[in-house]
């Protein structure tokens, strides 16, 4: 095997971009109840396409590498490797975004509540300003119909 394939076997085995982390993140909290709703596909990807950076990009190939990777390293130890290719100006937008995907159902289930506290320690989100964003996000879902 040369340098060149180490390289790519390497990268397909790893996070390698602000891209693959964001939508790591966010499909990482869609699937942590094991259980992906068309309300909560549907929003990632609204989410997504909604912000500048993701003009333009092929999001095909990103989910393909979030399904993977999750499989292959394990929820916690993805999200982690994701968190680290954030910048610091977005952490709390990508926080939100979470919550928002999270909630798209209208309920927050244990195992989404445990990554969602998992992913603001992991960016830092000061507990003041994590706060904040739960309440708005949950008053912008109440009432939301599960599972549309």
């Amino acid at each position: 095997m040369n340098s060149f394939e180490d390289k790519n076997i390497s990268s397909q085995n790893s996070v390698t971009s602000e891209f693959e982390a964001w939508v790591g993140i966010l499909y990482s909290c869609i699937s942590a109840d094991n259980q992906i709703t068309d309300s909560e596909t549907a929003s990632l990807s609204r989410l997504l396409h909604s912000k500048e950076k993701f003009i333009g990009i092929d999001m095909a190939p990103l989910y393909a590498k979030a399904f993977n990777l999750r499989i292959e390293m394990g929820q916690l130890k993805y999200v982690s490797a994701c968190c680290e290719w954030i910048k610091e100006e977005d952490k709390e937008t990508v926080f939100a975004l979470a919550l928002e995907v999270l909630l798209a159902d209208g309920i927050l289930e244990k195992e989404e509540k445990n990554v969602i506290e998992f992913l603001s320690k992991l960016l830092k989100i000061e507990l003041g300003m994590a706060s904040k964003i739960i309440e708005v996000i949950f008053l912008k879902n109440k009432g939301n119909v599960k599972g549309i």
